[in-house]
């Protein structure tokens, strides 16, 4: 994609941060089975599918948002180490533009040729070949890829420019500070990865015993099912769950 003005809104996350055919088929199917999971318990009616379709659809919104988070960090990791290499090709003496893209081969070793970090440098040459400058491309990919390292290198990157800053020394601190915040979020991740997995146990486990009891004891909810009564319990019920859930969600999702 070319870059050749700055003001057009082509760069888009997902230009990045492209989610395959085969993870897309994994969130839908699981987003049917929590469709089918949630009716099954608490309806069991070929009309609740029709509303039940937008829990469908938060749910898959949810899974995607996370499944990109995860695809930032992984992105925000190679960003560090492509600094850590361009700072040892100003020390060769190449320029700091130079260096960056000197460094395309390097990423490509180490994370592919489709890794977010190879696009991005894809998108600078580009931009440097048609005369733009380094800190105008860098502050158009921070705002495309939503990622605040790269937003405030390139805020850092246009100071130092103008006023003929050490880049070799700005970049070593930058890449230091994004190791030591993706240290800190990686312990934090640790001290709740129990938790999360008691929140998964959790999520699942009223569906686990409202099948059971159903396939054990058939007919024992059968009175909450097909009346008017049954379904406004079921839906306060199913209410209740779904804030319970999110509250569970908002406690354990922290960001640094």
């Amino acid at each position: 994609m070319m870059l050749k003005n700055l003001k057009r809104q082509d760069l888009q996350s997902d230009i990045y941060f492209p989610i395959s055919l085969k993870e897309k088929l994994f969130l839908y199917i699981k987003s049917i089975v929590v469709i089918l999971l949630i009716n099954y318990c608490f309806y069991q009616s070929f009309w609740a599918f029709i509303p039940l379709s937008a829990i469908g659809l938060i749910f898959y919104g949810r899974e995607r948002k996370e499944l990109i988070y995860k695809k930032k960090g992984e992105a925000r990791q190679q960003f560090k180490e492509l600094l850590s290499l361009t700072v040892t090709g100003q020390k060769a003496g190449y320029s700091v533009e130079n260096a960056f893209l000197k460094n395309y081969e390097d990423m490509m070793n180490l994370y592919g040729e489709k890794s977010s970090i190879c696009k991005m440098l894809t998108e600078l040459k580009i931009g440097l070949g048609n005369n733009l400058r380094a800190a105008d491309l860098w502050r158009a990919i921070g705002k495309a890829s939503d990622i605040e390292e790269i937003k405030e290198f390139a805020e850092v990157f246009e100071i130092a420019k103008e006023s003929g800053g050490n880049m070799t020394v700005i970049m070593e601190k930058t890449a230091e500070t994004i190791g030591n915040k993706a240290e800190t979020q990686n312990e934090i991740e640790l001290l709740l990865s129990a938790r999360k997995l008691e929140q998964k146990i959790m999520n699942v486990m009223p569906f686990f015993l409202m099948v059971y009891v159903t396939l054990t004891t058939p007919g024992y909810f059968k009175g909450l099912y097909h009346s008017m009564e049954g379904t406004v319990i079921m839906t306060f019920c199913l209410l209740l769950y779904l804030s319970a859930y999110i509250i569970g969600i908002k406690i354990t999702d922290i960001e640094v």
